[in-house]
């Protein structure tokens, strides 16, 4: 008998602006999830009054309050230690499901026997109010993708000028699977959780694919059409947080024995380093502090590179939408 029991977990920080929109995505659901754990990590705001006041009409959805402020990573443990189901979802507060999610990855995973499921997902740009692009093309995943430990880490080195990070899916996990290798998200890890998450569940043989379809809508940190930061989210990426984490998971019992693994997460710590770079420039062209800027592509080879391949991806989306207009 094929298992479809789906526990969704949402955490949650100061986010009683966007709460209800994620909430009411999963309750829209073809395929309804048992159960909506809502992990409030000790909002100061009024969060948990939002999700107690959708609790009250939906016996579904389960408010989890944290008295002390964890992170995220450690907000998803809470929620995964109270889930029943024999699938688990993630779903970040600024984002929303389109409505037959639960069903396509479900249905997916059973069918090819999987550990985690990915659907593809949706570029939102919020100032826009807009979908922009899909994030990962199609043709690069196929009917299916399976993933191995190296695939994996090779498609996380970077989402600048189109490249692809796979580092941002959110897949579906069974929870047979945690319970029996016991991997968990690194509750003192702030930013990369999920990349570290997903690389010990692949170490351990986690049967992994990924799907074309997009059923996840994933608010843009920076719009790619406005430029703006949206308001729904408070976190912003730490680089060097990101750099030395893969450097040091590239010198850690994840990696002995395999060099080859070793190899590709010292090039990712490297590829963050100069996103990080990047990014402190476009930050000081935003602010108008182009002296600084100026001197930073004069003077430092990975931040020009990183710039040219961007102004290079831009003006080819704007060749390739001016042709598809002109057809």
């Amino acid at each position: 008998m094929i298992q479809t029991s789906v526990s969704v977990i949402i955490p949650a920080y100061n986010v009683a602006h966007c709460v209800g929109s994620a909430i009411e995505s999963t309750l829209d659901q073809s395929l309804a999830p048992v159960e909506i754990i809502v992990v409030d990590d000790a909002s100061t705001d009024g969060t948990a009054d939002v999700v107690a006041g959708i609790a009250k009409i939906h016996a579904s959805v389960k408010l989890i309050r944290k008295p002390v402020n964890e992170g995220v990573a450690a907000a998803r443990n809470t929620g995964i230690e109270s889930a029943t189901a024999d699938w688990i979802a993630i779903l970040d507060s600024d984002d929303r499901y389109l409505p037959d999610r639960l069903k396509y990855l479900v249905s997916a995973a059973e069918e090819h026997q999987l550990d985690f499921a990915a659907d593809n997902f949706y570029n939102y740009d919020l100032y826009a109010k807009k979908i922009v692009g899909i994030a990962i093309p199609p043709s690069m995943i196929g009917a299916s993708l399976q993933l191995d430990r190296y695939d994996y880490v090779r498609n996380c080195m970077t989402s600048m000028a189109g490249g692809v990070d796979f580092g941002l899916l959110k897949p579906i996990v069974r929870r047979n699977f945690l319970q029996a290798t016991g991997v968990r998200y690194r509750g003192d890890v702030r930013h990369g959780e999920d990349f570290i998450f997903y690389l010990n569940a692949l170490v351990l043989r986690a049967k992994f694919a990924v799907f074309p379809e997009a059923h996840y809508i994933y608010t843009q940190r920076v719009g790619s059409l406005s430029g703006k930061h949206s308001t729904l989210t408070r976190t912003k990426v730490d680089f060097s947080a990101v750099e030395a984490e893969s450097r040091r998971l590239a010198d850690s019992e994840l990696t002995r024995n395999d060099s080859k693994l070793s190899e590709l997460l010292v090039l990712r710590s490297d590829k963050m380093k100069a996103a990080s770079k990047f990014f402190d420039f476009r930050a000081a062209v935003s602010d108008g502090r182009l002296m600084y800027a100026a001197r930073r592509v004069l003077l430092d080879g990975e931040v020009r590179g990183c710039a040219v391949a961007a102004i290079q991806y831009k003006l080819k989306k704007r060749w390739n939408g001016l042709r598809r207009n002109s057809l």
